[in-house]
C-alpha cells in the first residue's frame, strides 16, 4: 500500500514572553477513510512571576503517519495551566516559590472520557539551585482492553479514579555530584503503588567523563497480586573535543529480565554540518 503525510506548523512569538504554537496536518492511507487528520493550538506565557498554558489537541482515530512519532490516536486533548511563582525580596536562602495547578484531559473522538488528570505542586527553588517540591494527582483513566502491567498482573477493563501524592527534591546541576530524588504514594488503578526513583543523577568523573546513573524501584499492590518492578539505567558520555563526543546509555529492565544498549558518537565537522553514528 502507500501512505502520505502533509500538512503546514507555525510559531508566533508576541512581546517576550507569549508564544502561539500550531500545526495542521493529514494522511492518507489505502484502506483509511475519515477522521484521518491531526490539529494543535497552544497558546503559551512563560512570565517570570506568572504562566498561563492551554493547548487544544486532536488526533483523528485514522491519522496514519508510517513513520511514526504518533503515541496516541483517537484523542481530543484539552489542557490548561496556571502558575505563580514570586521571588521573596529579601531572603538568602529562597530564591522562588512556586504554585502550579494544571489539568489534563483527554476523550476519544466520540466524546467518551478516557484520561483525566488533575495537579496541584508547591515548590521552593533555593539560592543554590536546589528545587524542593510536594505535589498531588487526582487521577481518571478508562480502560476499554484488560492492561497487563506484568506477566500475571492484569487490570481488568473499567474506571478508575485514584490519588497519588509526591515529594521530590532536585540537586542544582552545578554540583559535583547532582541528581533528581522522588517519593510517589496512593492508589494506583484497582490497588496501592509506592514508588522511589533517583534519576537525572550526575557525577563528574573528570571534565570529559560524566556518569548519569538512574533508578526507580515500584512496590505494586492489586487484587491480582503484589510485586516489585525495578528499573537501573547508567549513562556514560565523554567528550573528546567541544565538537566531537561519544555516550552510551545502559538499562535493565526486571519486568522483561532485559540489559538494553543505546551507543552514539556525534561530530560536528564543520559548523552546521554533524555525523552520528547510532548502535
Amino acid at each position: 500500500g502507500s501512505n502520505q503525510t502533509y500538512g503546514l506548523d507555525g510559531t508566533f512569538a508576541f512581546f517576550a514572553n507569549l508564544f502561539v504554537n500550531t500545526y495542521w496536518a493529514r494522511t492518507q492511507s489505502e484502506g483509511l477513510e475519515k477522521d484521518d487528520t491531526s490539529y494543535r493550538a497552544q497558546l503559551d506565557y512563560v512570565g517570570d512571576r506568572y504562566g498561563v498554558q492551554l493547548e487544544r489537541l486532536t488526533i483523528g482515530d485514522n491519522f496514519n503517519p508510517e513513520v511514526g512519532f504518533v503515541r496516541r490516536d483517537d484523542m481530543v486533548r484539552s489542557f490548561g495551566l496556571l502558575r505563580f511563582s514570586p521571588r521573596p525580596a529579601k531572603s538568602a536562602r529562597i530564591r522562588k516559590f512556586s504554585w502550579v495547578g494544571s489539568l489534563d484531559y483527554i476523550e476519544n473522538i466520540a466524546g467518551r472520557l478516557d484520561t483525566r488528570k488533575a495537579d496541584g505542586e508547591f515548590a521552593i527553588e533555593f539560592q543554590n539551585s536546589d528545587r524542593f517540591a510536594v505535589g498531588v494527582a487526582d487521577n481518571y483513566e478508562f480502560l476499554d482492553t484488560p492492561f497487563a502491567i506484568v506477566p500475571g498482573a492484569i487490570i481488568p477493563v473499567g474506571s478508575y479514579d485514584f490519588v497519588t501524592g509526591r515529594i521530590g527534591y532536585s540537586f542544582g546541576q552545578q554540583r559535583l555530584v547532582s541528581a533528581n530524588a522522588l517519593v510517589e504514594f496512593g492508589d494506583f488503578y484497582d490497588g496501592q503503588r509506592t514508588s522511589v526513583s533517583v534519576s537525572r543523577g550526575r557525577i563528574n568523573v573528570t571534565p570529559r567523563l560524566s556518569v548519569e546513573p538512574g533508578v526507580s524501584v515500584n512496590w505494586i499492590d492489586l487484587p491480582t497480586g503484589a510485586f516489585t518492578t525495578n528499573l537501573v539505567t547508567a549513562r556514560v558520555t565523554y567528550t573528546m573535543t567541544p565538537l566531537m563526543f561519544a555516550s552510551a546509555l545502559v538499562q535493565y529492565n526486571s519486568t522483561t529480565d532485559r540489559v538494553s544498549t543505546n551507543a552514539r558518537f556525534r561530530w560536528e565537522y564543520r559548523p552546521g554540518s554533524e555525523l552520528f553514528v547510532v548502535y
